[in-house]
C-alpha cells in the first residue's frame, strides 16, 4: 500500500509541474467596446492575439505528445480546458452580439473562428491521442482475455469449433469492469459450451448407431443437427427404414413405385418430346420438384441408382 501512494503523488507532482512548465493558466476572451475613429471606421480591440499565443503554445507542445500512464490524466485534464475555451468564446461572442449588432460582428467573427481553429486542432489532436491510449488499452487486454479464452476452452476440452464460439464482449473492456469478473464470465460461457459439444457428440453417437441399424448411411442425417434436434432425427431415420421396407416389399410383389405426385401435363408433353428425338442425345429438362424433407434421401437414390444427373439451381428457402 505504501507503494501505491507515493506513485499517486508522484503523478500529482508531475501534473503540477506540467502546468507551470505550459502557463496554460486561466484563459479568457475578453473584447472591448468598439470605438468610432475619426474617419467614421469602427476599431475593435480585445486580447485576442494573446490569447492566440498562448494557446497555440500549448497546441504546439503537447499536439504530439506521446501518452503514459504518468501523463494521461493530465492531457485529459488539458482537453477538457480546451472544450471551456471553445464555449466561453461562444459565449462571448454572444453576448457581444447582444449588445454591439451588425457592424463589428464580421470582423468579430473572424477574430473568434481564428482562435476556435487554433482550439480545434489542439482538441483534435488530444482526443486523437486519448483514443490511441485506449485502444493500446484494449489491445493489451485482449492478449490476457484470450489466454483465459485459451484456459477455459483446455478445461472443458472443447473442440476448435466450440471454443471459436467464446465471446470476448463489449463489457469486459469497460474500464469499470474488473478482469476477474471477465474471467469468470468467459469460465461460464467455456462451461455452456461444453454441455453443448456434448449433446452434440451424443446426437452424433445415437444417430450413427440408428443409422447402422437401420441400414443407412449417417451423413446426411448428422448434417441435419445444425437444426434439429437428435430424437427428431432418429424419428426421421426410423419413418425412412419404414418406407424403404415398404417400397422393397412393393417392388418385390411386382408393383409399380411412383415417387412423389403423379406426371403432369407439362412432364408428358417432356416425355413425348423425348420419344422424337435422337435416343443417344443427351437432353435437358428443367423442372420444379416439391416434396418433403424426409423424401429428399429417396428423390436423390432414383436419381442415382437410375443414371439421371440433376443439380439443384434454385429453392424456395
Amino acid at each position: 500500500m505504501a507503494q501505491i501512494k507515493g506513485t499517486k503523488k508522484m503523478e500529482k507532482a508531475v501534473v503540477v509541474a506540467e502546468e507551470k512548465e505550459v502557463g496554460f493558466g486561466e484563459l479568457e476572451l475578453k473584447i472591448q467596446k468598439p470605438t468610432l475613429n475619426a474617419d467614421k471606421t469602427l476599431s475593435i480591440s480585445g486580447n485576442f492575439e494573446e490569447l492566440g499565443n498562448k494557446i497555440q503554445k500549448v497546441v504546439d507542445k503537447y499536439k504530439n505528445e506521446v501518452l503514459t500512464e504518468e501523463n494521461v490524466g493530465y492531457i485529459k485534464n488539458l482537453k477538457s480546458q480546451f472544450v471551456s475555451l471553445r464555449t466561453g468564446i461562444e459565449r462571448e461572442r454572444k453576448e457581444y452580439k447582444k449588445v454591439y449588432l451588425d457592424p463589428p460582428t464580421k470582423l468579430i467573427n473572424a477574430m473568434c473562428d481564428e482562435l476556435q481553429k487554433i482550439i480545434a486542432e489542439g482538441e483534435n489532436a488530444l482526443g486523437a491521442q486519448l483514443d490511441a491510449y485506449d485502444q493500446r488499452r484494449k489491445d493489451e487486454l485482449t492478449v490476457i482475455l484470450n489466454e483465459y479464452k485459451d484456459e477455459a476452452a483446455a478445461k472443458h476440452n472443447l473442440r476448435d469449433e466450440y471454443k471459436d464460439q467464446i465471446q470476448l464482449i463489449d463489457k469486459y473492456y469497460n474500464k469499470t469492469q474488473a478482469e476477474e469478473d471477465s474471467a469468470d464470465d468467459i469460465e461460464r460461457q467455456a462451461a455452456e459450451l461444453e454441455k453443448k459439444q456434448k449433446e452434440y457428440d451424443s446426437g452424433v453417437a445415437l444417430i450413427t448407431t440408428e443409422c447402422n441399424d437401420a441400414g443407412l448411411l449417417p451423413d446426411a442425417y448428422l448434417r441435419e443437427l445444425q437444426y434439429k434436434s437428435a430424437m427428431e432425427i432418429i424419428l426421421e431415420i426410423k419413418q425412412d427404414k419404414k418406407t424403404r421396407d415398404e417400397m422393397k416389399a412393393k417392388e418385390a410383389a411386382g408393383e409399380k413405385i411412383v415417387i412423389g405426385e403423379p406426371i403432369t401435363e407439362e412432364l408428358k408433353k417432356a416425355i413425348s418430346l423425348d420419344s422424337k428425338e435422337d435416343k443417344e442425345e443427351l437432353r435437358t429438362r428443367v423442372l420444379r420438384v416439391t416434396y418433403k424433407p424426409e423424401q429428399a434421401k429417396l428423390m436423390a437414390s432414383f436419381f442415382r441408382e437410375n443414371k439421371i444427373q440433376f443439380e439443384f439451381i434454385q429453392t424456395d428457402f
